[in-house]
């Protein structure tokens, strides 16, 4: 009998113990709130916070021109790829001292593209855009022409590009 009493009590116990432990380390219910914080850019730490120093995932305003001017970089890249001197549907196809040809066009790599937009001091041109690409030079050789136009062409250099836009009148220029 008094083994048995004894084995209730620490099954008691143990199961006790097993929903204490459990409830203690449950998450609580209260749903949790991202919050923003704005914190001032490196360097004084006792630097107020303005609109000029800003962080950029806290000013929507430049959030929203930096994705205005994505949209309108992708587009601009696409009109240059279309309009190049030297674009697929234009390559240059030149004859080699041996006697093979050699084709050579360009195209912009759209996945090298890097859009930045900051903001001016100028009350005119309240913001300037930065794009940056690489223009990849790629190069085909064949007997003859047409056979270069369906070769394999493969990337021999890569050329860094830059261009400044500015927001004006409400569109970038």
């Amino acid at each position: 009998m008094f083994k048995l009493i004894i084995s209730a009590c620490l099954a008691v116990f143990l199961t006790g113990s097993f929903f204490v432990s459990t409830s203690m380390t449950a998450e609580p219910t209260t749903p949790k709130v991202p919050m923003a914080v704005a914190v001032a850019p490196p360097g004084n730490a006792n630097t107020p916070i303005t609109g000029q120093n800003l962080p950029l995932y806290l000013d929507e305003d430049l959030a929203s021109k930096h994705a205005d001017f994505s949209r309108f970089a992708k587009s601009e890249v696409r009109t240059l790829n279309r309009n190049h001197r030297l674009s697929k549907s234009r390559m240059q196809i030149v004859k080699q001292d041996d006697g093979s040809y050699l084709a050579r066009f360009h195209r912009i790599d759209s996945e090298s593209l890097i859009c930045k937009v900051r903001r001016s001091k100028s009350k005119t041109i309240p913001y300037v855009g930065v794009l940056r690409y690489k223009e990849k030079v790629f190069e085909a050789t064949g007997a003859s022409p047409e056979a270069c136009r369906q070769g394999e062409f493969i990337p021999v250099a890569i050329i860094p590009n830059r261009h400044i836009f500015s927001f004006k009148k409400g569109s970038w220029q």
